[in-house]
């Protein structure tokens, strides 16, 4: 897959990487606890995480009794009270930072690479984005479990200490538990997973292929190709339609690329004087009827 390469694309994905960037300052997850609310940036996201199972912990030790055997009242034996164990999804929320500091390293990565190399950003990007929706998902499976664990967490102690003085407060305690994942989340995954979206489907091309606004008009003409870059033959190739601000037209070549930048002169004339050149770039290429290919070329106004 040949990614596209022209300014406004470039330009386009860099302010996406760019925002995925900066929402590393945004809100990632927000926590509510019995010290109240707090959002986690990606700088201390590993602090609230950690401080989060620490405040668990000391709620889960609640002792409680159960009943286990019989399905009868009558029958059933009290099982040994223990600690209300924690979900997975908890004891395993310090992954989440992990997941997300690796988002931001392959947003990092694929700006790089776009400003620099022009090479796998595409890749890159969706590398970061598949990280960052994993976190985000953890995330919302975390905040699941919690709110899921505080309620079963009060029933069993409401249940099993009925003339507890301090069943208030332990309830509320545990109902003050609250984790969902944050804007910043939210906007980083949809950034990284953008990129390599709008890249291996060329929309911003054809985006601008639909709203051209100049009209064309379908006309054969003899153009004569001469790439910038030296290591490229020259070419006289032959227009399938023309407008005020390109051509779009027809090789049996097919060393062009797009971004590649050219002079291009219109119907030169045989043993007559050349006309003037034209500076343009390469802005879209089609794989030929044959061997060769059909490429649009913008023409750059001259000032």
């Amino acid at each position: 897959m040949t990614f596209a390469n022209y300014k406004v694309e470039r330009i386009a994905f860099g302010l996406i990487l760019s925002i995925a960037l900066l929402m590393a300052f945004e809100p990632l997850v927000r926590m509510h606890d019995p010290n109240g609310s707090r959002v986690s940036d990606a700088f201390d996201l590993p602090g609230g995480i950690t401080q989060l199972q620490s405040e668990l912990r000391i709620v889960a030790p609640i002792k409680y009794s159960t009943y286990s055997g019989s399905s009868s009242p009558a029958t059933a034996t009290p099982a040994t009270p223990g600690p209300m164990p924690m979900p997975f999804s908890l004891r395993t929320a310090s992954v989440v930072p992990w997941f997300v500091f690796a988002a931001l390293a392959f947003s990092f990565l694929a700006l790089v690479d776009l400003l620099f190399f022009r090479k796998a950003f595409g890749l890159l990007s969706l590398a970061g984005g598949c990280f960052g929706a994993i976190a985000l998902l953890h995330a919302l499976i975390l905040a699941s479990d919690v709110q899921s664990w505080t309620d079963t967490l009060m029933s069993i102690t409401e249940l099993s200490s009925p003339g507890d003085s301090a069943l208030g407060a332990r309830i509320l305690m545990a109902n003050s538990f609250l984790v969902s994942p944050g804007v910043g989340l939210y906007v980083l995954t949809t950034c990284l997973l953008l990129v390599p979206l709008l890249s291996f489907t060329r929309t911003i091309p054809r985006l601008r292929d639909v709203l051209r606004s100049d009209r064309r008009i379908r006309t054969s003409q003899t153009i004569h190709i001469r790439p910038i870059n030296s290591q490229y033959p020259d070419e006289t190739c032959t227009s399938l339609d023309l407008s005020r601000s390109g051509l779009y037209l027809e090789s049996p070549s097919n060393h062009y690329y797009v971004g590649m930048e050219v002079y291009l002169t219109r119907n030169v004339p045989a043993g007559g004087p050349a006309n003037d050149d034209e500076h343009g770039h390469v802005v879209r290429v089609e794989k030929g009827k044959n061997a060769g290919c059909r490429f649009a070329i913008h023409i750059i106004p001259k000032v």
